[in-house]
């Protein structure tokens, strides 16, 4: 993989021009000024900082290394999407679009952008696939609560594939008054930059609640599904002063175990192109773009975002997989031992830090990210039980 080029632009002409006009757009928005202003919108509007919580029962329970959870779970909407929705919310709306369009797979960043859009007067459409939407209720129904024009997409392919093609679609054909809006890190450029450099601050307020313990994180660990979560948690700890001793890990589903199988394009894919970018990515010998059986749709990603296809080649991050069933128990104790509800996605983190503990010394520390609750996913549960399954 030496030399290897990511990122860049792959897309149809249709799309290259609106797509330069956002990167224009944003070059010219990067100012202090800019950043100030989205800064008090992040402060009003989201619930930014988002807390640093010691896991303490957990981390008793486990022996070895502390573990203290980032908790974007306890931001408005209940994700880190919020803070993603608003950057790109704020940039629409500096250049006059008045639509919004997206793609999501859990409804979590559906449910951000709307909220956006609610706040400052803009129509938003949110394309999910038909079964991510009859299998998240509760953020379907509140993305119609605030309004969001919800458009079900058919098809097999679990994940936000189809849902984003459908998206960028409209997206070509509307771009003179709407603005589309990423879900996903894996996307053409200027997109990885917005969103990478949006969620900074998610990393940036971690090393400062660090420094006021004044404690060093052996590792920082994250799940990766497109990646932008982790991006935004990684990023300040790549900076030129960040600590030196800091690990990094993304976690990626390994889905039931089988090596062939699962969603790890940072541990069994090869440089290609998809979705308008060029990073790691699952396919075949023919290039033939691989399934991502994995039982959390937001984890069903054959690409990755180019940042971490980067900092795998420099070896500045390192990727690993856990299974779906280990994912789902790491969540259960998460909640019998601490009394939190994270997402499905966070739960890979989650497991992959329960197994590192116990090999650390108890003055060691360990920071997983949180990307998101799980409270959304009760909708489901409670729907199951009500149709005879188990929760």
């Amino acid at each position: 993989m030496s030399g290897q080029s990511f990122g860049g632009r792959y897309v149809p002409e249709c799309l290259w021009t609106p797509m330069q006009e956002v990167a224009e757009a944003y070059a010219e928005n990067a100012g202090e000024e800019s950043r100030r202003r989205q800064a008090e919108w992040l402060t009003r509007r989201v619930g930014r900082p988002t807390p640093l919580s010691h896991l303490v029962a957990l981390s008793r329970d486990g022996g070895g290394a502390q573990i203290w959870a980032k908790r974007e779970d306890l931001c408005q909407g209940g994700s880190f999407c919020a803070t993603s929705a608003v950057s790109q919310a704020l940039l629409a709306k500096r250049m006059g679009r008045e639509h919004l369009i997206g793609a999501t797979a859990t409804g979590d960043f559906g449910v951000a952008l709307g909220s956006m859009g609610a706040a400052l007067g803009m129509k938003v459409t949110i394309f999910i696939r038909r079964d991510d939407m009859e299998a998240e209720p509760f953020n379907t129904a509140r993305m119609r609560q605030l309004g969001v024009e919800v458009i079900p997409v058919a098809g097999a392919i679990t994940g936000r594939r189809q849902a984003i093609g459908e998206a960028l679609r409209q997206f070509s054909q509307v771009s003179d008054s709407a603005f589309y809006a990423s879900s996903s890190l894996a996307a053409p450029n200027p997109y990885p930059r917005i969103l990478r450099e949006a969620l900074q601050v998610i990393g940036s307020e971690c090393r400062e609640q660090l420094s006021r313990e004044a404690i060093e994180a052996e590792y920082i660990v994250a799940p990766v599904g497109s990646g932008s979560f982790a991006a935004g948690l990684f990023g300040a700890f790549l900076a030129e002063d960040a600590p030196t001793n800091s690990q990094l890990v993304g976690v990626q589903s390994g889905g039931d175990g089988d090596s062939t199988r699962g969603a790890a394009p940072l541990v069994n894919g090869r440089p290609g192109v998809y979705l308008g970018t060029r990073s790691m990515v699952l396919q075949d010998e023919q290039g033939q773009i691989a399934t991502t059986p994995t039982t959390a749709s937001g984890m069903a990603m054959p690409v990755a975002g180019p940042q971490h296809a980067r900092w795998l080649q420099q070896g500045r991050a390192h990727y690993v997989t856990v299974t779906d069933q280990e994912a789902l128990q790491a969540r259960r104790r998460l909640t019998e031992v601490e009394g939190i509800f994270a997402s499905r996605e966070s739960g890979y983190a989650l497991a992959y830090s329960l197994k590192l503990a116990p090999t650390l010394e108890p003055d060691q520390h360990i920071v997983v990210g949180i990307s998101g609750s799980g409270i959304r996913e009760l909708g489901s549960s409670l729907q199951g039980a009500e149709e005879g399954k188990p929760l």
